[in-house]
């Protein structure tokens, strides 16, 4: 137990709580263990404030107490920090010593020196004889956050690596992170066609059950504080299980908990998240959905704030009150429709129907002097 505030909001900071994605971390073990495993290459993917961060850095923990060799990198020189941390830099100076010898004698020892220069097409051959070399670890694990920001020729060169060692049957594991379409816009490169079978592990909110086990686990790490199933469920409702929303929402209630809190055990209640709430929405427009939203063209954000309007309780909303509400056929926005769910901002659900993939987004559309009460019936996260 701890009086310090469990939850960590900063954007693209490491969490001081995991919590989540049990599926997506066996599917890496499970890959870790398996030498036939399909998922030695595999892309995270997912909006702003997911967690593709976070998981990637959760894999790369695992993988370290499994005995493997990571090797994380940025997508800024990619190819020359995995050639530096492979080969203990760019250039390497092997010194040999010779001992001729005439009828028999030693004639003394003469040294040479040859230095070798790695550039971008040593990366195939270094990472084969690295995982030949290995001794105490199973196998070598490179990951790589904002993989869209990698140049072309560095993709090329790393996946035809990667291609290679896993070709001769070497333990190589590639675990990218980037933002939807990553894979797609990485697959396309010319010389990366074997991402095209690479598992694409599509990450976004959290199930229910996992949302409030989530919060009562890292709620309950501050000593004298108890939440109750009201709190619980407000926070989860308010999140609808996004982890960075979830961060926010408990990291202000706890703040302002232990702010007026005045010793003894307090139990949170519903209206105590709810005092908090309208601060944390500010942080995540300012952060995810004004980054997003704020840049889409205008026909996709009207069909947005139609959707926004046309949301029954159920949390879906039926594509053909969308389009009456944009006075247009649904035939005449289908297109709208589907940059949205190659943009992952809205997702199928049942036949007509659509669900937003991000929180709040009626709420960035809504008129900043009017309130968007939320409904509680309303469910979330396909409860």
């Amino acid at each position: 137990m701890t009086k310090r505030n469990p939850f960590t909001p900063a954007f693209g900071g490491p969490p001081r709580v995991f919590f989540g994605r049990a599926r997506e971390l066996a599917l890496v073990r499970a890959a870790m263990e398996n030498d036939a495993s399909p998922h030695k290459a595999l892309f995270i993917t997912g909006n702003r404030g997911c967690g593709k961060t976070t998981l990637l850095e959760k894999i790369s923990q695992e993988a370290s107490r499994a005995h493997w060799m990571t090797l994380d990198v940025h997508s800024s020189h990619a190819v020359q920090t995995i050639i530096e941390l492979l080969a203990g830099g760019t250039q390497k100076t092997t010194t040999r010593e010779a001992r001729p010898s005439a009828m028999g004698v030693s004639a003394g020892g003469i040294s040479s020196s040859a230095t070798s220069t790695y550039s971008n097409a040593s990366l195939a051959i270094l990472l084969a004889d690295a995982c030949r070399s290995l001794v105490r670890q199973r196998g070598i694990l490179i990951t790589i956050d904002e993989i869209q920001k990698v140049p072309e020729n560095d993709a090329e060169d790393i996946s035809a690596a990667v291609q290679l060692a896993l070709r001769k049957g070497l333990p190589v594991m590639l675990v990218l992170a980037g933002l939807p379409g990553a894979k797609e816009q990485v697959a396309g490169y010319p010389g990366c066609t074997f991402m095209r079978r690479a598992y694409d592990m599509q990450i976004g909110s959290l199930e229910v059950d996992e949302t409030l086990e989530a919060f009562r686990k890292t709620v309950g790490l501050v000593d004298g504080l108890d939440v109750g199933d009201d709190a619980l469920w407000e926070m989860g409702l308010f999140s609808q299980g996004y982890p960075y929303l979830m961060q926010l929402i408990g990291y202000y209630l706890v703040e302002r908990t232990l702010a007026i809190s005045a010793g003894g055990t307090l139990r949170l209640g519903s209206d105590d998240v709810r005092s908090v709430e309208a601060v944390a929405l500010e942080d995540y427009r300012a952060n995810v959905l004004e980054p997003i939203l704020g840049s889409l063209p205008p026909t996709l954000s009207c069909y947005l704030r139609a959707m926004g309007e046309a949301v029954g309780v159920s949390g879906r909303a039926s594509t053909g009150d969308v389009a009456r509400l944009l006075g247009k056929q649904p035939r005449q926005v289908s297109s709208y429709r589907q940059r949205l769910l190659e943009k992952r901002l809205i997702e199928k659900d049942g036949h007509g129907y659509a669900r937003f993939l991000l929180p709040h987004i009626p709420d960035y559309y809504a008129d900043p002097r009017e309130s968007v009460p939320r409904d509680p019936r309303q469910q979330w996260n396909r409860q």
